[in-house]
């Protein structure tokens, strides 16, 4: 076989070198996973183990996986510079945030850092391989979002009473998604969307983060049912909100961040399981109202009842992934266009078919290790509000990611929400890098010793509920 032009390599001669490389990148991501686990293992299982601990030459491996994807993607029917460009982008806008944002900050998190990049870089590579336009513009969410971690974490680190900030919080956050009902664009079947220039920006998602914020600071300190008046009213309209406009996985992750964190705050077990009735109601409620909803019931019941039109999106997602088997068809030689939103919802599945069911067994073992190193950071955290952002920020993140992959792979019914750090979109990306700023933020605090007010760290820990002896 030869080459039959300037640039352009036959069909065969490249399904041969895709099918070759499926076994290099298998193992390279499998390299990463296993570092990791054994890293993480070390950081839950010692009190002394630091998040500092050196990534040896995972950010070296990281590059060749981009950079081999990339030339290899390039190579598919004719040699495209572009493609070779994006790798190079790609590669060195990882290389600078991660080398910048660990000499800026000391007791950064380096492998949670690593292991969300790692995300990322798979999610270029598959956006590539499908609309090479896209993945050009995730790149720019992921410079945003490394801007906007940089400007959280900041907040974490210096500014002291961002519990003050509750009630304006509050008032923005619910003027933000009436005006969302008001004038907002219906995409995918629900109201959530609205037009800044030329992006289109999903406000339910910033919501999420302020909800971090809102429920930590309030939650924080000692109070009784009616004192919880106005943080349980807050949390019933947003949802209710975000079920007007027919965003149901926001009102899905909005309920069980509140839930998991009221109940790690207060174990007011009364609270939460009146919220869980009413959220009960209000699911069979939306069942009946909402035609979308009655359709992911019966396509999550038996896709294969009604494959042509209601099953046909987990159906295709389900041969993607079993097509695929243990390392994929090759990067470039499978049929990801059939999956509807492969590019968003189902990008899990896509990637499953070209790389394998091992790399998202790997994906998966890295989100359940990003959450495991979240919860260790927040229960570190020297002060109730700390312990509560970090805890917050972790449960919103594994709720969204599990949500999708459990969509995906027919778990339970699918909600429309994105795969964190990996779905185009970039809404989901900057809120998702703001989540990890907090979680960092909390880190790099617990690295330096508590520094702030000893006065102001009393008071906090006299009328939290961390040490109390009420408890």
């Amino acid at each position: 076989m030869e080459w039959k032009g300037s640039g352009e390599m036959p069909a065969k001669q490249y399904e041969i070198l895709a099918l070759i490389m499926r076994y290099w990148f298998v193992l390279l991501i499998l390299y990463i996973f296993v570092r990791s686990l054994f890293s993480t293992v070390r950081y839950l299982s010692s009190v002394k183990a630091t998040a500092q601990e050196s990534t040896g030459n995972i950010p070296f491996i990281l590059v060749l996986f981009a950079l081999t994807a990339f030339i290899l993607l390039s190579l598919k029917d004719e040699l495209n510079v572009l493609a070779l460009l994006m790798g190079i982008l790609v590669c060195s806008t990882f290389l600078f945030q991660y080398l910048f944002l660990c000499y800026l900050f000391k007791g950064m998190d380096r492998y949670l850092l690593l292991m969300v990049d790692t995300l990322c870089i798979v999610g270029f590579i598959m956006l590539q391989r499908l609309q090479p336009d896209l993945a050009f513009r995730q790149v720019e969410w992921f410079g945003l979002g490394s801007i906007f971690l940089l400007l959280t974490v900041l907040y974490i680190k210096f500014f002291k009473y961002w519990d003050k900030l509750n009630y304006p919080l509050m008032v923005i956050s619910i003027g933000v998604l009436v005006l969302t009902l008001a004038i907002g664009k219906e995409m995918g079947g629900a109201k959530n969307w609205i037009q800044v220039w030329k992006y289109n920006l999903q406000p339910s998602e910033f919501v999420k983060i302020i909800l971090v914020f809102v429920l930590s600071a309030d939650l924080k300190t000692k109070k009784s049912r009616v004192e919880r008046l106005p943080i349980l009213l807050f949390t019933a309209i947003i949802i209710l909100l975000v079920v007007l406009q027919k965003d149901l996985g926001a009102a899905f992750l909005y309920f069980c961040l509140f839930v998991f964190l009221y109940y790690i705050a207060t174990s007011d077990l009364f609270i939460v399981a009146g919220a869980s009735l009413m959220a009960s109601i209000g699911a069979v409620i939306s069942y009946y109202l909402f035609g979308h909803v009655r359709t992911r019931i019966a396509a999550w019941r038996n896709p294969w009842a009604d494959v042509e039109n209601r099953g046909y999106q987990i159906a295709q997602s389900l041969i993607a992934i079993a097509s695929g088997g243990w390392i994929g068809l090759g990067l470039g030689l499978g049929s990801p266009y059939v999956i509807p939103a492969s590019k968003t919802d189902f990008i899990f599945a896509a990637i499953c078919e070209e790389m394998g069911i091992l790399t998202g067994i790997s994906i998966i073992g890295l989100y359940l290790m990003i959450m495991a190193r979240g919860v260790a950071i927040a229960l570190k955290a020297k002060r109730p509000g700390d312990t509560l952002l970090a805890m917050g920020a972790t449960i919103s993140l594994a709720v969204q990611s599990f949500t999708i992959i459990g969509g995906v792979i027919k778990l339970i019914p699918l909600t429309g929400v994105t795969m964190p750090f990996v779905s185009y979109g970039g809404s989901s990306m900057l809120v998702s890098w703001g989540l990890l700023g907090i979680i960092q933020g909390i880190a790099i605090k617990n690295a330096g010793g508590n520094q702030d007010d000893p006065e102001q760290q009393r008071s906090e820990q006299e009328k939290g509920y961390h040490g109390s002896e009420e408890d």
